[in-house]
């Protein structure tokens, strides 16, 4: 089997956090990219997010964006009154 050598550009500061929180949960930083290959290569797939979560401004403007357009306000009317209401707009007065 040939092995091949993998290089990958860090910043000094996530190298040195990265490699003490493998170190704490028993890898090398060596093993835990093997690992993760592995991984990889078993589940079609990696073991973490493909898209990094939206940051608090995003989250806050989506929430806004949301509520711009959704009433906030109970409407008032029973279950039974918003059925026959959504059955007059969809069929016509008289359903």
């Amino acid at each position: 089997m040939m092995e091949s050598i993998l290089t990958v550009r860090l910043e000094n500061e996530v190298k040195e956090q990265g490699v003490a929180v493998m170190r704490r949960c028993g890898f090398t930083p060596s093993e835990a990219v093997r690992r993760l290959f592995d991984y990889a290569v078993k589940n079609d797939s990696l073991p973490f997010e493909q898209h990094e979560r939206p940051s608090k401004d995003e989250i806050r403007r989506r929430i806004a964006a949301f509520d711009a357009c959704h009433t906030k306000k109970p409407s008032g009317m029973s279950d039974e009154e918003i059925r026959e209401e959504r059955l007059k707009e969809r069929y016509g007065t008289g359903a």
